[in-house]
C-alpha cells in the first residue's frame, strides 16, 4: 500500500513538472525577442527608405518599429522658372527620426515596414542665388548611421544597425 501511495504520487509530482514546463515555454518565448531572418531596406524614388522584415518573442504588448539615421548628406540643386540649373551643391541635413509605425502583435510575432526621409528641404530664399523664384531638387541622398529599432513600453527590445544607405 505504501508502494501504490509512492508511485501514485511521483506520477502527479511528474504531471504537475510536465504542466509547469508547459507554462513557462510561451514566457520564455516572450522573453527573447530575435529577427526571423535580416531586415532589408528598399530605396524608394522619393529619395525615402523603407526598411521590412519579421520579430518574434515579443510577448503581445503594442509594439513600435522606425528608423534613425544619425546623419543625413546629400546633393541637392536650384532650379529657376525657366528649367535652368546652377551646379548643384552638397548639404547635410543633420540627423533624422522616422515616423513609429505602431504594429499590433499576434502570437508574438510581426511584420514591420517603418520609413525615414525624405529630410525637410532648405528654402528656395535661402539656398538658392539671386533670390528669384526657384525649387530646390535632389539630386541624391545618403543616410548615414541608419538604425531600425522595435520598442514596447518606450524602450528598444531590438536594433538593427543597417549603417550608411545611399538610396
Amino acid at each position: 500500500m505504501l508502494k501504490a501511495f509512492l508511485h501514485r504520487r511521483t506520477i502527479v509530482a511528474a504531471a504537475m513538472l510536465g504542466v509547469m514546463a508547459a507554462l513557462a515555454i510561451p514566457f520564455a518565448a516572450a522573453g527573447s525577442p530575435h529577427f526571423i531572418g535580416t531586415p532589408s531596406c528598399t530605396k524608394n524614388a522619393d529619395f525615402s527608405l523603407t526598411c521590412s522584415g519579421k520579430a518574434a518573442g515579443l510577448g503581445n504588448s503594442p509594439t513600435g518599429a522606425f528608423l534613425t539615421s544619425s546623419d543625413v548628406s546629400g546633393t541637392i540643386q536650384c532650379q529657376n522658372n525657366g528649367g535652368n540649373f546652377p551646379p548643384p551643391k552638397g548639404f547635410d541635413f543633420g540627423p533624422l527620426t522616422g515616423p513609429t509605425q505602431n504594429i499590433t502583435v499576434h502570437n508574438g510575432q510581426i511584420t514591420f515596414s517603418p520609413s525615414i526621409g525624405p529630410p525637410p528641404l532648405p528654402s528656395a530664399s535661402d539656398f538658392c542665388p539671386n533670390g528669384k523664384t526657384w525649387r530646390v531638387v535632389i539630386l541624391s541622398l545618403t543616410y548615414n548611421g541608419v538604425v531600425l529599432h522595435i520598442q514596447q513600453n518606450g524602450a528598444d527590445l531590438l536594433t538593427f544597425d543597417f549603417g550608411s544607405i545611399d538610396p
